[in-house]
């Protein structure tokens, strides 16, 4: 690990302990050398990957003030569960299970293709310091999950699937766009027909190449976040 990664690192563990708050400023660049005994332009590369990643920004003169994280980093390129991810971010999260429907077939829209595969689908509701953000929508391949129960849908599908029922999750092949909000947008996440919705759709598979599930998953763009690791390649 380089210098700046782990400064970085102790940096992120001391927003995630609420060490500082909304509003704070993290120690100054020269407290940072001092405490580290790094260069300054060291202490600066950690302090612009914390603001790239939306944890705090830089104020000319003043130093690095902390942001209110009211909304989670989406990872696109990695698998991880929603539980995990807001375990991560250490935010204040709930989940409703709105419904939970048997044999129902997959939307066109999620397969790409004319794919008869029944499912159980898990409706759910995500919720950031109370305010609703996200749905969720998980067609569970009902030939691999026979059903899925309400404790479950509630705890974490991911947690169910791997350490209840033994499978191996190997990968998502995962879609975003951009859409209008629809009518059960507006009415489970109290938005209005302006709010825009960044949508993630994915296909998920099992080690044996089995679908495990499709998920539309729907965020509302205001609270949305997503933050990769780009290399360019050299030709």
């Amino acid at each position: 690990m380089e210098k700046y990664q782990r400064i970085y690192q102790d940096l992120l563990k001391d927003l995630h302990n609420q060490v500082y708050l909304p509003g704070d400023f993290l120690p100054s660049d020269g407290k940072l050398v001092l405490r580290y005994q790094v260069s300054r332009e060291t202490v600066r590369k950690a302090v612009k990957a914390l603001a790239s990643d939306g944890y705090v920004q830089r104020l000319p003169g003043k130093g690095s003030v902390v942001l209110d994280r009211k909304h989670f980093v989406f990872p696109v390129s990695t698998l991880e569960s929603y539980r995990e991810m807001v375990s991560q971010a250490n935010l204040n999260a709930s989940n409703d299970v709105i419904s939970i429907e048997p044999n129902v077939e997959v939307p066109e829209k999620l397969t790409l293709s004319d794919s008869s595969m029944l499912a159980s689908l898990v409706e759910r509701r995500r919720r950031v310091d109370g305010e609703a953000t996200v749905l969720d929508y998980d067609y569970v391949n009902q030939e691999t999950v026979a059903t899925v129960p309400h404790e479950a849908a509630q705890k974490s599908l991911f947690d169910y699937f791997e350490n209840q029922l033994g499978l191996q999750i190997d990968y998502a092949i995962k879609r975003m766009t951009v859409e209008k909000s629809n009518a059960r947008d507006r009415q489970l996440l109290h938005v209005d027909e302006k709010m825009a919705m960044v949508v993630i759709r994915s296909e998920t598979r099992l080690a044996d190449n089995r679908i495990l599930s499709y998920t539309e998953s729907r965020h509302r763009a205001d609270r949305f976040t997503s933050v990769e690791f780009a290399r360019r390649r050299k030709v």
